[in-house]
């Protein structure tokens, strides 16, 4: 009995080795509860690339009350994940509010703060006033309005700050700047009561965000997200394999690695998906493992789709007019030359 329960023992290590899966295990991999779906998830936040710093910076700079951080990155680089892991952080030691929506103005940020804080007044700053931009009047009226309810909430808090993240696509314009500093300029007993964390999304820009440990990340309170070394990308699909299925964290080789470098150009983003996908793949073929052949599919270029009859008339309705009109005028002059 003991002989056999050592070979099968011995069996089970060795196909732990070999880091085979069953159909079930496939599939779960390739589901929306696999690896590097979960991107927002904190306890898979990966502290390389300047990122743990990062956060570390920005909490000793609202704790020094610093009343506006910002914190740079183009789409894609974590910014998200940063703000969420900087938000659990300091829960305790601040009250948190969010604003993540896909387009930011003075009127929409105002008109979310009325809402989250003060609701039976929500209609200082209109639906329409948001999206079509506010008054200067409306704005002062809510922006005081604002600041009057967090000076009263703020000791039924136990007297706790206020941090505002936002976290949007869209552009910060001067006014909704403006706005975040007024905001944030308000003081209660010589203190202020609300610090900001701004996310700002950036252009690419190769140069800038070419993987460099140099580069620096901080300058006073701007803060910025660079790409990922090829190295530093080996060591985050190890540690979130690690974090998601320890017996599977060598499951990138290096050959693999180097690929996924390649196409990723070192975005987070672009990273997760390509390896989603190669999940994806790896389970259509019902392999046992990974492997470069999967990414190398993942990472082809989609296909164009045949540009249809009807969509070619519409994308070139001009010329094609011109040029039947044209036709039609030579065919008149060809038939009066011939007539005459």
């Amino acid at each position: 009995m003991g002989h056999g329960l050592f070979a099968e023992l011995l069996s089970s290590g060795m196909n732990h080795n070999e880091q085979r899966v069953d159909s079930g295990r496939r599939l779960y991999y390739s589901s929306s509860q696999g690896p590097f779906y979960n991107a927002n998830n904190i306890f898979m936040f990966y502290g390389g690339a300047n990122r743990g710093k990062i956060v570390e910076s920005v909490i000793r700079a609202v704790r020094q009350h610093e009343p506006i951080i910002h914190v740079h990155g183009e789409a894609g680089s974590g910014k998200t994940m940063l703000s969420l892991v900087i938000s659990d952080r300091i829960k305790h030691r601040f009250h948190t509010m969010r604003y993540d929506l896909p387009e930011i103005s003075a009127g929409k940020l105002l008109r979310h703060l009325l809402i989250e804080l003060v609701p039976q007044s929500s209609d200082l700053i209109s639906s329409e006033q948001a999206q079509d931009g506010a008054d200067r009047e409306s704005i002062d009226k809510a922006l005081a309005c604002v600041q009057q309810q967090l000076g009263q909430v703020r000791h039924s808090l136990n007297n706790k700050p206020f941090i505002l993240f936002i976290d949007s696509k869209g552009k910060l314009n001067a006014e909704a700047l403006e706005v975040i500093e007024r905001l944030c300029a308000f003081r209660v007993d010589h203190e202020h009561i609300v610090h900001c964390v701004v996310f700002h999304t950036t252009a690419s820009n190769a140069e800038r965000y070419a993987a460099v440990s140099e580069t620096p990340y901080q300058s006073k309170n701007h803060f910025w997200l660079r790409r990922l070394t090829l190295i530093e990308i080996n060591e985050y699909l190890r540690h979130h394999m690690m974090l998601f299925d320890f017996n599977r964290r060598e499951l990138f080789t290096r050959e693999m690695a180097y690929f996924i470098a390649d196409r990723s150009e070192g975005v987070f983003k672009s990273i997760n998906t390509l390896a989603r996908n190669a999940f994806t793949i790896a389970n259509l073929e019902e392999a046992d493992r990974l492997s470069i052949s999967h990414l190398l599919m993942a990472g082809l270029p989609l296909s164009k789709k045949p540009q249809s009859t009807a969509e070619f008339f519409a994308c070139h309705r001009r010329a094609v007019v011109v040029v039947t009109g044209s036709c039609a005028l030579a065919l008149m002059g060809l038939t009066l030359f011939l007539m005459g």
